[in-house]
């Protein structure tokens, strides 16, 4: 399984498998392309789409199971989205500062909150 989060992998190895890169990625490429008079809506439509579609991504072509793990790499999908501004931004919703923070905090205490040992697994 290789995103799946294990009782043997260090810190470092637990951050990136909670971060869903693939799915920033996707942002990042269709926020550059919604043209500015439509970033408002755009930019909220797509991040609602990959939102939902970040479970189905990591269960289906990355193997995790585990319902915690899948719920965090949401949760830091919409990190990533508020500290690269999006929607938020868009929306009149964003502090700069208050995203650096979030992002910074969530990064750090995220891998040592989530314990293989006590997630439970779907299907």
């Amino acid at each position: 399984m290789p995103r799946e989060i294990r009782e043997n992998q260090n810190y470092r190895a637990r951050l990136l498998k909670l971060i869903p890169s693939e799915i920033v990625a996707a942002y990042m490429v269709l926020a550059g392309i919604i043209p500015e008079d439509s970033a408002k809506w755009g930019t909220l439509i797509v991040s609602i789409v990959l939102l939902v579609l970040v479970p189905f991504y990591l269960s289906r072509f990355q193997d995790v199971k585990r319902a915690s793990q899948l719920v965090v790499t949401m949760i830091s999908f919409v990190v990533w989205i508020y500290s690269l501004g999006g929607p938020f931004e868009a929306w009149s919703l964003h502090e700069a500062w208050i995203a650096s923070v979030i992002l910074i905090l969530w990064t750090l205490i995220v891998p040592l909150v989530v314990n293989p040992r006590t997630v439970t697994t779907i299907g």
